[in-house]
């Protein structure tokens, strides 16, 4: 029953287990309310307002609508505040971080049999998604602990040499779990009969930005064409570090020369001479994505009269080409001498590993009211299949799974933007509203869903130089699972505020 083996010896023979799953292909699908503070301060309901160079990055048919050049640069900080919520305990965890918005520069020039019809040429960069974000959980276990959940995959591999060397099998490497050839069964050296605070840290980091490179054909300021070549670039990097203590020291170990006394439930089935009461656990699982992709935009605006515009849009899928560093840690400490961890890390130099995610299509109508040059409202309403989102690699095999859970689990999503701006010369003021429904079908109200609410502002001077300013407010409710065997009963309330500021010219 006492294992003679090397502590590093099962690392060499653990299998490669894919960490690529259905979230990959959500998290890329889900676009955020980001541009000009313009375009942000209209909720993003600039489907058939148009003129602004956000256009470019949702209906590229809008920048018809410019009669004269223009750039901007767009920038801003970002707040959170979110409430992690395990066993009905919430802790919060307040971030702030600079953000880019958006730069883009837009001419256009005169058709050339057509004095009332105009090219427009416009290049953008907009940031589509900020990942900026730390969440923290922290309760008692109240016998849901990450132990727990190792001893049980532990138990369902049902040997050592099936172990996953990412999880369980660090845990068996530093003691945590050993197994009883007796009874066929492997145990934790954490007494799970014990309350132990446990603390899990979610911190991620990185942005979406879409560079689009746009052509728009204003015809006798009637009909409005554009299309959109865009080319996003992603970076992620997303670090999880989940710890569980024995902050009231309830598994003692005391070993004299002939026998040994502890305070665990169940006794101690072995004692290992320098391994005597569990102190804590320090578990990581780090990845950083990065890589590019492609899609292609298109969109059209007819001016019914003065007063209304309709408009459409559509985005192919995105197809992205990704790189994901990554690497697991443990650390475990014992009473004896808790300032001396073992600690783990597999793959030992980290691993590598390429893939494609392809996101859904999706489809927009729009329209927009204008009132004497006075006020403007816009309302747009997307479409988007997540049953569609799918990942690949050069072996099919690699995601047959995983992309059989995204058709069966995902539904279609709608989007609803709705944005009115007053202009009181040379004031003008702005309101918002944009909700994202959930890719599990729900809108409006429940978890998934993102509402974002904005107010904005600006002034134009006669030298053509303006200043725009914009808040937002996001919240969405998220319920978040720490383990795989049972259910940890938690989630995640985001808290987000934006203050964002755009400086442009026009020429």
């Amino acid at each position: 029953m006492f294992r003679v083996i090397l502590l590093f010896a099962f690392l060499a023979i653990g299998y490669y287990s894919i960490s690529q799953n259905d979230l990959d292909a959500i998290r890329y699908s889900r676009v955020g309310v980001n541009g000009t503070s313009r375009f942000v301060g209209l909720g993003g309901a600039f489907g058939a307002v148009g003129a602004d160079l956000s256009c470019g990055a949702y209906n590229p048919a809008g920048l018809g609508l410019y009669r004269r050049g223009e750039i901007t640069f767009s920038g801003g900080l970002k707040i959170t505040n979110n409430e992690g919520i395990i066993n009905s305990k919430t802790s919060t965890t307040p971030n702030s971080e600079f953000t880019f918005n958006n730069f883009g520069i837009v001419g256009g020039w005169q058709a050339k049999n057509d004095k009332e019809s105009r090219n427009v040429f416009s290049f953008s960069s907009s940031q589509t998604q900020n990942f900026e974000s730390k969440t923290r959980m922290s309760s008692y276990t109240n016998s849901n602990s990450i132990a727990k959940d190792m001893l049980n995959k532990a138990n369902q591999a049902g040997s050592a040499s099936n172990l996953n060397s990412y999880y369980e099998g660090l845990a068996y490497n530093v003691y945590l779990l050993d197994y009883d050839s007796a009874t066929a069964k492997f145990f934790s050296f954490v007494d799970l009969k014990r309350s132990v605070l446990q603390t899990r840290d979610i911190v991620t980091s990185g942005r979406v930005n879409d560079r689009n490179f746009s052509y728009a054909y204003a015809y006798k300021d009637e009909f409005y064409f554009g299309l959109s070549l865009g080319i996003p670039k992603v970076e992620y990097v997303s670090t999880t570090t989940h710890t569980e203590r024995d902050d009231k020291d309830s598994m003692k170990v005391t070993l004299t020369s002939t026998s040994f006394s502890s305070t665990y439930s169940d006794g101690l089935p072995f004692v290992y001479g320098d391994k005597l009461g569990f102190n804590s656990l320090t578990y990581v699982e780090y990845f950083k994505t990065t890589g590019s992709g492609l899609n292609l935009k298109l969109g059209g605006i007819a001016r019914v009269n003065d007063n209304f515009r309709i408009g459409f849009y559509y985005h192919t899928p995105t197809i992205y080409t990704l790189k994901d560093e990554y690497y697991n840690t443990i650390s475990a400490s014992f009473d004896k001498d808790p300032s001396k961890p073992i600690t783990l890390k597999d793959p030992v130099d980290g691993g590598l590993f390429n893939y494609k995610v392809i996101t859904p299509g999706r489809v927009s109508v729009n329209t927009a009211i204008i009132i004497k040059k006075i006020s403007v409202i816009g309302v747009d309403y997307e479409v988007v299949n997540y049953k569609t989102a799918s990942l690949g690699s050069v072996d099919v095999s690699d995601f047959a799974g995983v992309n059989a859970v995204i058709k069966n689990k995902y539904k279609i999503g709608h989007n609803l933007r709705v944005g009115a701006e007053f202009n009181v010369k040379p004031i003008m003021f702005r309101l918002g509203y944009n909700m994202q429904g959930s890719p599990f079908g729900n809108s409006f109200t429940g978890n998934f869903v993102r509402q974002s609410f904005c107010v904005g502002g600006g002034f134009r001077t006669k030298n053509n130089f303006y200043f725009d300013l914009v808040w937002v407010k996001t919240i969405s409710t998220e319920d978040y699972f720490l383990y795989s065997t049972f259910n940890s009963n938690a989630s995640i309330k985001y808290n987000a505020t934006n203050l964002s500021a755009t400086v442009g010219i026009k020429f």
